[in-house]
């Protein structure tokens, strides 16, 4: 039973009071997963510490070549921001694509990633971003990759009764690298998607240095598909190659039979035209760029 809401003035405030209240109390920014936990008690708590009033949790800078998304961030600000839609549009569009308007409006960037969904959008495509996200607590600060975020689906290695997400950062991409991020949802419905793909590539003098590929939800947490990356990294990015490259990907691919989102045979058919599909993007946004030959 809640007894007190607290809005919180400080990070190191609200690190004081989760301490203080020896993990009978929770973050709250959104809340648009925390409120439905407590209506039908799977989660338990006395106190809320509101986060949203806190200084810079709702800023989005570009800083010394990196994007900092505080962790107060909605994700229609996401989707919207100018920083955002110039730098990373995928991310913009990932943001865009999270359940209804009315969700978008309230529901964190940050919280998307801490409530460790297998197929949030916004954190497949921050993981091929190669996000990392600040984490403090009463140990201090530390910058955790968003991959290892993840311990198996619905559970992070961020506690919300002890800790407090900051900010979520990440290198600006360079001229000669591109993102892109692909989803396979139902019609109008305003659920998870059935597969997304976050792609990133780097090429350089028109071969690709490297490849970060994250897939979801094809196991209990974000998948790299590292057979894939291995086989891309020094070749031409060329519409054979890339297709190739769609098709290897399924070898770090375990996705199970859903009711909701469809049965193991499917996705595994669906998902290399959609892993080509988002590298082809990533491409097409070099190129657009003008970074092909740097």
């Amino acid at each position: 039973m809640i007894r007190e809401y607290i809005f919180s003035r400080s990070v190191a405030e609200t690190v004081r009071v989760l301490d203080d209240n020896n993990g009978q109390a929770r973050i709250i920014a959104g809340g648009t997963d925390l409120m439905i936990d407590l209506a039908n008690e799977t989660v338990e708590t006395e106190v809320l510490v509101d986060i949203t009033r806190l200084e810079g949790f709702s800023d989005i800078i570009l800083e010394n070549g990196f994007i900092i998304i505080g962790a107060g961030v909605t994700m229609s600000d996401l989707a919207a921001n100018s920083i955002i839609n110039c730098a990373v549009s995928s991310l913009a569009a990932a943001a865009g694509s999270v359940g209804s308007m009315q969700i978008r409006n309230i529901a964190t960037v940050a919280g998307n990633i801490i409530r460790a969904q297998p197929a949030a959008d916004t954190a497949v495509i921050l993981a091929a971003l190669d996000a990392k996200i600040t984490v403090c607590g009463m140990e201090g600060k530390k910058d955790i990759p968003l991959l290892d975020t993840y311990i198996r689906a619905g559970q992070s290695v961020v506690d919300a009764k002890k800790e407090i997400a900051v900010k979520i950062f990440f290198k600006a991409p360079q001229n000669n690298q591109g993102a892109a991020y692909v989803r396979l949802a139902q019609r109008k419905a305003l659920a998870l998607p059935i597969l997304n793909v976050g792609s990133m590539l780097s090429v350089k003098k028109g071969k690709i240095e490297w490849a970060r590929i994250v897939m979801a939800p094809v196991g209990i947490k974000l998948t790299r598909a590292t057979e894939a990356e291995n086989f891309l990294a020094g070749k031409t990015p060329s519409e054979a190659t890339l297709q190739e490259a769609g098709a290897l990907a399924v070898k770090n691919a375990e996705p199970r039979d859903s009711l909701i989102r469809g049965g193991k045979e499917y996705r595994l058919a669906v998902l290399p035209k959609l892993v080509t599909r988002a590298l082809t993007e990533s491409v097409q946004e070099i190129i657009a760029k003008g970074g092909m030959n740097l």
